[in-house]
């Protein structure tokens, strides 16, 4: 028998279903609410898309992070009887190196850099969120 009860892959589905919607939503209102005050400018391009930044890329990203996280985590529950401990830590890793991708982007602004992190930030509390209620 476990010392802590094991995950519920049921709630992990229902909160992940919710929580990647939220933050693709809420990555949306930040990148326009910023591209209103010019964060945005037409000018920097998308690294190896050679267009400017809209709000479909920030959409797709999110929802991709915040479901690949919670397929990660039941990979991580399948192998391991200590899955959570091994989801933080590689949550972790992944959401430090996220906070260097910014800085790569030729030319961006520092408001620019900023609210990407800060769309950083909401992605990674939409990915654990649901992993943290299972």
């Amino acid at each position: 028998m476990y010392a802590t009860a094991r995950p519920k892959r049921r709630r992990l589905l229902r909160d992940t279903l919710v929580a990647a919607p939220l933050g693709a939503a809420a990555n949306a209102l930040l990148f326009y609410a910023s591209a209103a005050f010019g964060a945005f400018p037409q000018s920097v391009l998308v690294p190896r898309a050679n267009a400017p930044f809209s709000v479909v890329p920030v959409i797709v990203f999110t929802l991709i992070g915040v479901l690949g996280a919670a397929l990660m985590f039941c990979l991580v529950l399948w192998a391991t009887p200590r899955p959570k401990r091994v989801f933080w830590t590689v949550a972790a890793l992944v959401f430090t190196l996220m906070f260097f991708t910014p800085f790569s982007i030729p030319g961006a602004p520092v408001g620019m850099i900023v609210v990407l992190e800060l769309m950083h930030v909401v992605a990674a509390a939409a990915a654990l969120w649901p992993v943290a209620r299972a």
